[in-house]
């Protein structure tokens, strides 16, 4: 059965069908429209910011503005006292002129290169003055220091009689080699060990451990009373002479020397100061203040033992001459060379 096209129900069906197409209008209209307010939203902040651009832009130019008429009132203020300072000027020439004429001649270039030549010789000398007197206070300190230390109350009266270094050698006595060196730390104030005291007990036991004994404070007393003794020919104002020039020297210039000029050896062989490990053997510790890099090679040695094995040497660093002090850097069994090893 069909429907006609006609009569209530199809009334119905175009007029829901009419509400729909309306409805979706509508929406449409709705969606057109919040895009349109989006977009002139968009636009309304875009148009702001130009705004405050160009805003800041006058302000800019308003601040140059017055700073250009600022300084325009400040010339026309310039040009308006012209006359006055061209006066002013005119009444000074006379004086300038005057003041002129009455200045010396300027010196020619060769004779202020005289004067700087002249000025630099002098200022050379005084430096060398003041480090010659600098030099002879600090060696007269030492050897003051060193004479008090040696000088206190507790000496034995026994001393009195003897030399300073037969006096210093009595007071290093000890019943082990680390002693004597410990003893020379406390009373030889010219002397700076660093050597491995460690060393000392592969001798201790020896036989000749004694005499090794005898002859290391005998050796350590007269490099103390030699420090000494040069820093007082220093600090009187002259310089050392000859027999103070080494230890060597002092030793041969004794009359009764404690320790012989031919245990005193001032180099090594050709094996053992240039090879490798010869080198390496006597590069020893010393303080920054004598060697930045806290290392010296010490060729410079005393034989304490004779030369069958150990044959026990102490090498040393001979710093007199600039600090005052000798730095005992190693002390123990022979070190390396072509004929002992």
């Amino acid at each position: 059965m069909s429907i006609s096209p006609f009569g209530p129900a199809a009334d119905r069906a175009r007029n829901e069908e009419s509400r729909a197409e309306v409805g979706r209008l509508l929406e449409e209209a709705v969606e057109v429209g919040e895009k349109a307010a989006d977009a002139a939203k968009k636009l309304v902040e875009l148009h702001k910011k130009e705004a405050d651009k160009y805003k800041r832009l006058a302000e800019m130019e308003r601040g140059r503005r017055r700073e250009v008429e600022a300084r325009l009132r400040t010339c026309s203020k310039l040009l308006g006292e012209g006359p006055d300072l061209e006066a002013k000027f005119n009444s000074m020439i006379p004086d300038l002129v005057q003041a002129a004429a009455s200045l010396p001649p300027p010196p020619e270039v060769s004779e202020l290169l005289a004067r700087l030549e002249a000025t630099e010789k002098d200022r050379d000398a005084f430096a060398e003055l003041l480090e010659t007197a600098t030099q002879e206070r600090d060696a007269a300190l030492r050897a003051r220091d060193a004479a008090i230390a040696r000088l206190q109350p507790h000496r034995r009266e026994d001393e009195q009689s003897q030399g300073d270094a037969e006096a210093l050698k009595a007071r290093l006595h000890a019943p082990t080699l680390r002693g004597v060196l410990e003893q020379a730390q406390r009373h030889c104030s010219s002397l700076v060990i660093t050597a491995d005291m460690d060393e000392t007990k592969k001798l201790e036991h020896h036989q000749k451990a004694p005499h090794w004994r005898d002859r290391l404070a005998a050796t350590l007393a007269t490099m103390q009373v030699y420090a000494e003794t040069k820093d007082l020919a220093q600090a009187r104002g002259g310089r050392a002479g000859p027999e103070l020039a080494n230890l060597k020297a002092y030793c041969t210039s004794q009359s009764f020397p404690l320790l012989a000029e031919d245990k005193v050896i001032l180099s090594e062989g050709q094996t053992a100061s240039s090879s490798p490990r010869g080198k390496a053997q006597r590069t020893l510790r010393v303080p920054e203040h004598i060697d930045s890099s806290g290392k010296a090679v010490m060729l410079e040695h005393i034989r304490i033992g004779d030369g069958a094995p150990p044959a026990p040497r102490l090498h040393y660093l001979d710093d007199t001459n600039r600090s005052g002090q000798l730095v005992i850097g190693f002390f123990g069994d022979h070190r390396y060379n072509a004929g002992t090893n």
